[in-house]
């Protein structure tokens, strides 16, 4: 990302502890299989099937992304069914074992005009955010530092400290450490959710490159109001090019 005119925040410099504010309480317990009810109007999508080997290539062409800020020849893909949402983010960057991948979603019903914020403080970086997060889905390579499981979705009523739910079983790794990938269910997201925004990065925390693997590529997490992010209606198309880029 090059050199930026922004003083650039302290760097921690081995990225193996995080901050005492990662490790947290014991989740809630939300059934991981729930599907939302007989009414719901999620469309049905597609359900790649994950498990840390060729990940990218488990979702169709028209489901993956070329991210912004990449660090060589990432990628990322997004796709949802009537139950679960899922991502997936090849980087070098996941080589380090606790450089994490940050998903912000703001879900609902109905969508009021964004207004930006900030989330979740990581190695003393706190991100800028085009809208007001309802979730954020908090993954990384190595989920338990040796004080408790990182993998999760956090809510921004607690400043992001509480995971709701745990996701260390439903995040896949690849042998080689570079791609990660997550199965969230709605009922984690709202319940049924029908409108979503969406913007995620790669905490890297070096100076100059905070953040990589941006999603979408307009995306700045170092510069207030924190750049594009994706609209996207999840009773329609889940295809790339029927979302609205914000």
């Amino acid at each position: 990302m090059g050199t930026r005119t922004d003083q650039p925040a302290t760097t921690d410099a081995a990225m193996t502890q995080p901050d005492a504010r990662s490790v947290d309480a014991p989740p809630q317990q939300v059934t991981v299989d729930a599907s939302p009810d007989a009414g719901c109007a999620i469309s049905e999508g597609l359900t790649p099937a994950l498990d840390g080997t060729d990940d990218l290539a488990a979702y169709p062409s028209v489901q993956q992304l070329t991210p912004g800020a990449m660090l060589g020849s990432d990628g990322a893909a997004v796709a949802w069914d009537r139950a679960h949402l899922f991502i997936t983010v090849s980087s070098s960057a996941f080589t380090s074992p606790y450089e994490p991948l940050h998903i912000y979603l703001q879900t609902g019903t109905t969508m009021a005009t964004a207004a930006p914020a900030t989330g979740k403080e990581y190695s003393g970086l706190t991100p800028a955010l085009p809208f007001t997060p309802t979730q954020l889905i908090a993954i990384r390579r190595v989920s338990d530092s040796g004080t408790g499981g990182y993998d999760g979705v956090f809510v921004p009523t607690d400043g992001y400290t509480t995971r709701t739910l745990a996701l260390d079983g439903e995040t896949f790794a690849s042998s080689d450490q570079r791609t990660l990938s997550v199965r969230v269910p709605w009922s984690a997201l709202g319940g049924c959710p029908t409108e979503l925004r969406l913007a995620l990065h790669v905490v890297h925390a070096v100076a100059g490159n905070e953040w990589k693997d941006l999603v979408p590529s307009t995306h700045t997490p170092w510069q207030a109001p924190g750049g594009g992010y994706y609209e996207i209606d999840l009773s329609g198309s889940s295809a790339v090019t029927s979302w609205s880029l914000r």
